[in-house]
């Protein structure tokens, strides 16, 4: 059974290699470089104590320093798995959610079809080179120089023109010997609507090549030169060769840039111009064709590299398309697979920065682009004005959402913590509406009563000791993080040794180790931390829990986590009760009957503790 070359290469672009390869072996965490794509293990091949099988997701390849196998993705399911060649294809179709259609088995007379496919574009690429150097290009050289893109360019960038005419390629291309029905399959010409005449897919329009990620021409962009046309861009049709959705401008280009340069990942850009500019700048980037970023062409992207920046331009536009990308990106996030996201400032595009700033410029608008978690925290902080109780309350309710549609657990829940505590600090540091202090300066309302001491017994933080019994809870009786694990992540800690601890904790559980006080006193260990294995150490014994533990610990979380917005809400109705002793009163009459009802649910959950 014979598969196509260009199934193979789609096949070796949609299934990681270290993704599959993840499966079966474990990673070394001190030399492997996710971010990068970079991955060591001991090979499975030979019996080894180091580290020698190295991986390189970007390029599709592993080989072994050690006992000297190499190859690509299908090799490697051959030989780890023991299949044949059609089977590990069928195996790695599978594992990348591809499909195997009968069309991609095709004959000796289906690979020659492709091949006068890809003949025909190429042939079709080299007439609009060189029409682009012919009196008929002249406005279209007038207009690429005034841009600053000179005839140096044309070359390295595959920069064309199509002059007008409705079939002066076509006409070409069949005294060349193709035939109409090749140029229409290869994407280069199309039918009329009565399906009889045939017309140039480009007319009037400076064109640039777009090629798949073995370099071979599949397709065309194309930049009117008329004003009156519709389109200002337009790419070639779907086609035999072209997928839009699974293919990037200057992938291929890209890719060896970034190898070069050691690049954490490429940079996706908005258009054509955009790339050619920030590649004259050294910088490896591509470019989605006439569509916003797919699903497809964002793993095309992390497989060069797992902290790619989206570019896009500093308008409304720009705005709305990095939060579609922020969006499709959020599910696939994971350790050593981010985004993160860059604005050219003032309405400006990455070609507008370079030719007037330089390198220099876009190098740093690339190196100010925002992580992917501080992106998120300003879409849905500037979403609308933060002015009333219900609007704080959705800004947070949004967070959570977006946060939760985060595919790894343990992604997830660092993202949730950090952005709930920095919900937290910008909610409590705005300013109350309406509390302009009036009536101070005139002396017209008597001084406020301070604060009794109960109601400072609410609004003062927490105790660790309660923290810490929580944190103990869960290491003897791990079943409890199936519920809280997340909710685990997101208490305040002071104590940085129980911090430490908790983050050992939660380490194991999300890596599904065995969680219990050896466990985490092993990990700790091995980190050299010996402060916080002391302090498991002085955990008085572990307790037998009855059923009702679960429900007891989750309540006990559930309040700590409420205790920094009870903080808050004293100090608001403080604020609010200044100018009325009787307000006062009830203020502190309300949180009094709140501490207590918390006191009562801390004895509910430990009634053996003393500390409370």
């Amino acid at each position: 059974m014979r598969f196509s070359d260009a199934f193979l290469r789609q096949l070796r672009e949609r299934a990681s290699i270290a993704d599959f390869a993840g499966k079966k072996l474990v990673w070394d965490r001190r030399k492997s470089q996710p971010a990068k794509g970079d991955y060591w293990a001991c090979c499975p091949f030979h019996g080894e104590k180091s580290a020698s099988f190295h991986v390189r997701d970007d390029r599709g390849s592993y080989k072994c320093f050690g006992c000297g196998e190499s190859g690509s993705v299908i090799d490697l399911a051959m030989k780890l798995e023991g299949l044949s060649f059609p089977e590990a294809v069928a195996r790695l179709a599978e594992f990348a959610g591809l499909p195997l259609p009968e069309a991609d088995r095709e004959d000796a007379a289906e690979s020659q079809r492709r091949r006068r496919l890809f003949d025909a574009a190429a042939a079709c690429a080299a007439l609009y080179r060189k029409a682009l150097g012919s009196p008929d290009g002249r406005a279209a050289r007038a207009y690429l120089e005034s841009r600053g893109f000179g005839d140096d360019l044309w070359e390295r960038f595959g920069v064309g023109y199509a002059p007008g005419g409705w079939t002066w390629a076509a006409d070409k291309l069949t005294a060349q010997g193709f035939t109409l029905d090749e140029l229409v399959e290869a994407g280069v010409a199309t039918r009329g609507a009565d399906g009889r005449r045939t017309f140039d897919v480009f007319r009037e329009r400076i064109t640039f090549e777009i090629a798949d990620s073995g370099g071979k021409t599949i397709a065309f962009g194309g930049r009117a030169m008329n004003p009156e046309d519709k389109a200002k861009y337009l790419n070639s049709p779907e086609s035999a060769l072209f997928h839009k959705g699974r293919t990037l401008y200057r992938l291929k280009a890209a890719r060896e840039i970034a190898a070069k340069a050691k690049a954490t990942g490429l940079v996706v850009a908005e258009g054509y111009f955009d790339v050619i500019a920030l590649e004259r700048a050294g910088i490896a980037a591509v470019a989605p064709l006439g569509t916003a970023l797919t699903e497809d062409q964002l793993q095309l992207v992390w497989r060069s590299g797992g902290e790619p920046v989206l570019c896009f331009d500093g308008d409304a536009a720009g705005v709305r398309a990095a939060h579609r990308a922020l969006d499709l990106a959020l599910p696939h996030l994971a350790p050593g697979r981010t985004v993160k996201i860059a604005h050219a400032p003032g309405g400006a595009d990455p070609d507008d920065i370079f030719r007037q700033s330089g390198a220099e410029g876009l190098k740093a608008l690339i190196d100010a682009a925002q992580p992917a978690a501080d992106a998120l925290f300003a879409r849905e902080r500037d979403a609308r004005p933060l002015d009333s109780p219900e609007a704080k309350a959705d800004f947070k309710k949004r967070l959570r959402a977006a946060i939760g549609r985060i595919g790894d657990p343990e992604t997830r829940a660092f993202y949730l913590r950090d952005a709930l505590a920095k919900a937290d600090a910008l909610l409590a540091a705005r300013p109350r509406s309406g509390a302009s202090g009036r009536g101070r300066a005139t002396g017209r309302f008597a001084p406020p009563p301070g604060p009794m001491a109960e109601t400072r017994s609410v609004a003062r933080p927490r105790p660790h000791l309660e923290v810490e019994r929580i944190v103990r809870m869960a290491c003897d009786r791990s079943s409890l993080l199936a519920r809280g694990a997340d909710a685990l992540t997101q208490l305040e800690v002071e104590d940085p040794v129980l911090d430490r601890i908790r983050t050992a904790l939660l380490d194991a559980w999300f890596a599904q180790e065995t969680v219990d006080r050896a466990a985490l006193k092993r990990h700790l260990q091995r980190l050299g931390d010996t402060r916080a294995q002391d302090r498991i150490a002085s955990w008085p014994p572990a307790k037998d829990f009855d059923a009702s533990v679960e429900q007891e610990w989750m309540a006990l979380v559930t309040l700590d986590l409420a205790a920094p917005k009870l903080r808050d809400e004293a100090r608001e109705m403080y604020a609010a009760a200044e100018t009325s002793a009787d307000a006062m009163a009830l203020a502190q009459s309300m949180l009094a009957s709140r501490r207590e009802t918390l006191r009562g649910a801390l004895r509910a959950a430990d009634p053996t503790d003393d500390a409370i």
